[in-house]
């Protein structure tokens, strides 16, 4: 898979704005959010891939919409079950 590491930081990163979205304090959403930054923090450490603020936003914006996408497009099949 290319660019393998740059995938994995986006979805943490993405993971953790929809944490930032979520509701409440929760042991569960504690506990993902810890995960989640130490994920991210080795992966800061070995990530070979140098990429500007905006690319990684811009991947981080189109795998936010495609996630949605492919989520609500699962919803609406099981609803029309």
């Amino acid at each position: 898979m290319k660019n393998l590491e740059i995938k994995i930081f986006s979805l943490c990163v993405l993971l953790q704005e929809m944490l930032d979205e979520t509701e409440g304090h929760t042991n569960f959403k504690h506990k993902v959010r810890y995960h989640v930054n130490s994920l991210q923090k080795e992966l800061d450490k070995i990530l070979d891939v140098e990429f500007e603020e905006d690319n990684v936003s811009l991947l981080i914006s189109h795998a936010t919409k495609s996630l949605e996408y492919v989520f609500d497009t699962m919803i609406e099949e099981e609803e029309d079950k």
